[in-house]
């Protein structure tokens, strides 16, 4: 009988747990997440139809739950009151807690046992008594840090601010920039339930210290963050749910196991908010998994470093791409943006992922106020 132990009760944790489970009906697989039942952070998180797609056939029911929620096929690039509306391909937005609550119960259906407040650290003797171990326990992961010389772990602070609001105006996904006495401010904002929206803002290292971020309570932050963009929330208030301000962290392995343990998901790399990838990259870390370890028949060694070998190439293509877009963010401030047509062309050339004649072909109306412009 094969025994598994999961580090982190996170989307990449427990759809690996789940998938591992059904696979091996007979296999013990034990998750141990460090938050009380039913306690996470955040609001909504995004699924494209083709990140869906990709992901259905490893769990086909859990994803079809995912695709009867918020659906967008439009996006609003707001400037200083001035909006374009791009057509975009279609993406499903998720409350969190929503999409850990479906993966968690689909698991223990299963047969999968999910352990509640545990963040004792990994050690060695309790690696060796598992086939399997595997470090899903996010960004700040206690795991990685353990055996951070076996890892070699870059982790590097992306310059702008962030606060992760929510509030129940109804909204496209929509990118928001206010030009202020302080400088550019920003808005992502994204509906992902009937009566809930995602409101990031983020912000430049000169306009946070102008505004006196650091200084201020979480809710006088929020506060100021309203009354910004009042003429956008029309009367409604942004709520919190740990929403101080943060850096978002880049992280990269130079290995990504030791021994029996893998990393997956944030704990191994990260892309970034700006490009809506997240959860998405850290469940499909799950499922190369598990195709590899399948593929391998369970040898534990085989099937790692099948692992890291088919799945590294694609991960570094979609943190260049991050690094792309943090980039761009990190240049707005620094930038005269006055052209909201111009900007959102920009945005979405960012990352060299979409191409022009794509977006022109789906954008023509906005295309060719740009180009009446040149």
């Amino acid at each position: 009988m094969k025994r598994i132990l999961i580090l982190g009760g996170g989307p990449a944790g427990l759809f690996f747990a789940l998938m591992a489970q059904r696979a091996m009906p007979d296999a013990q697989v034990l998750v141990r997440e460090q938050n009380p039942k039913g306690v996470t952070y955040g609001w909504g998180v995004a699924f494209s139809q083709s990140a869906i797609d990709a992901l259905r056939p490893a769990a086909p029911d859990v994803l079809a739950s995912l695709e009867g929620n918020s659906s967008h096929e439009a996006m609003d690039i707001a400037l200083n009151g001035q909006t374009v509306s791009v057509t975009v391909d279609p993406a499903h937005l998720n409350a969190r807690w929503s999409l850990i609550g479906v993966l968690e119960a689909a698991a223990i259906e299963a047969g999968v046992e999910v352990q509640h407040d545990v963040a004792e650290e990994l050690s060695e003797s309790e690696m060796a008594k598992w086939d399997l171990v595997v470090g899903a326990d996010g960004v700040n992961s206690r795991t990685r840090e353990r055996f951070a010389d076996v890892f070699e772990p870059s982790v590097v602070l992306t310059e702008n601010w962030l606060a992760w609001y929510g509030t129940s105006k109804f909204f496209n996904p929509s990118i928001i920039l206010q030009d202020t006495d302080h400088g550019v401010v920003m808005s992502h904002a994204s509906t992902f339930a009937p009566d809930l929206s995602n409101f990031t803002v983020e912000v430049g290292q000169d306009t946070f210290d102008a505004f006196g971020f650091a200084d201020k309570t979480e809710a006088e932050s929020r506060a100021v963050c309203q009354e910004l963009f009042t003429d956008y929330l029309d009367g409604a208030e942004l709520l919190s749910n740990h929403s101080p301000w943060f850096q978002a962290k880049f992280v990269s392995c130079a290995n990504w196991t030791h021994r029996n343990l893998v990393l997956i998901g944030d704990a191994l790399h990260t892309v970034h908010p700006s490009i809506g990838s997240g959860t998405r990259f850290a469940m499909r870390d799950a499922v190369y998994l598990m195709e590899a370890m399948q593929q391998a028949d369970w040898d534990v060694a085989e099937g790692l470093r099948a692992f890291e070998t088919r799945r590294k190439p694609i991960a570094s293509g979609f943190q260049a791409a991050a690094l792309r877009s943090i980039s761009w963010y990190e240049g707005l401030p620094s930038r005269k943006i006055d052209d909201p047509v111009k900007f959102a062309l920009e945005y979405f050339m960012r990352t060299g992922r979409i191409r022009y004649p794509d977006f022109r072909s789906a954008n023509k109306a906005v295309i060719d106020m740009y180009e009446t412009q040149l």
